[in-house]
């Protein structure tokens, strides 16, 4: 047993270094790819890792820098987006998006979040579902402590500190459970989409021949809201609806 036991740590701390040393290796070569403008190889390996399952808010980030270096705005948008879904708050990302979407030509006004909606998605957004999934399961042992205590507790201070903790706990509990719930549904519904033809028109009716409703560009951000017969119903930045076909957009 006194044996196996450094085998098994010895084992334990090779595997984190080659992890490490291949998250290392992975980050140097995309950095000097990107330096020697070799942004078609770029794509390749961020391609690559993310088809093998390595979905990451720094490969989908680099992905969407070597589609911008590469000329393809449309791309570079929805993966700067994807990038942005999964870490909202890093400022480099929402720097990029913000510097693509400026080079975009539609025009088109958005409407903005009201106060209390933006508030809520900064604060849902803040930790990971993990953790407000976490946060929540802490919540309900508390509370269920807490309920215990105000049940059998023969001290009356006891029972009216608990019952307080069991309101914190129950609110608290409650804010986390929605909180995780808001986050998972931003990153599972994948409602929003980017316009991947350069040029297109959103129609009035799910077929070819209807009327042209407006015309939009590639890189334009849009929301599915539903779909029918190979269409997309979209809808604009500033409330506008119309169909479009399915293969024209990639879903976000």
């Amino acid at each position: 047993m006194k044996r196996i036991l450094p085998i098994i740590f010895l084992t334990i701390v090779n595997f984190v270094s080659l992890a490490q040393n291949s998250g290392e290796s992975l980050s140097e070569q995309i950095s000097d790819l990107y330096k020697a403008q070799e942004y078609k190889q770029m794509i390749n390996i961020c391609e690559q890792q993310l088809s093998e399952g390595q979905q990451s808010a720094y490969l989908l980030y680099n992905l969407g820098n070597a589609y911008f270096k590469d000329g393809n705005m449309p791309k570079a948008i929805v993966n700067y987006e994807r990038a942005a879904l999964l870490a909202p708050n890093d400022s480099d990302i929402q720097h990029n998006l913000s510097f693509a979407y400026a080079q975009q030509p539609d025009n088109i006004e958005h409407v903005s979040l009201g106060f209390v909606p933006r508030l809520y998605q900064k604060m849902y957004r803040l930790c990971t579902v993990d953790v407000w999934a976490g946060c929540s399961l802490i919540f309900l042992v508390l509370l269920c402590v807490s309920l215990c205590l105000f049940l059998f507790a023969d001290k009356l201070s006891i029972r009216k500190i608990s019952l307080v903790t069991m309101i914190c706990g129950f609110l608290f509990g409650l804010t986390s459970f929605f909180f995780a719930q808001s986050r998972y549904s931003e990153l599972t519904s994948h409602e929003y989409a980017i316009v991947m033809e350069p040029t297109t028109s959103i129609k009035t009716e799910p077929m070819t021949t209807s009327m042209d409703l407006a015309t939009i560009h590639g890189g334009i951000k849009v929301k599915i809201t539903d779909e029918a017969f190979g269409w997309y119903k979209v809808q604009l930045g500033n409330g506008k609806e119309g169909w479009i076909l399915t293969q024209y957009v990639e879903r976000i």
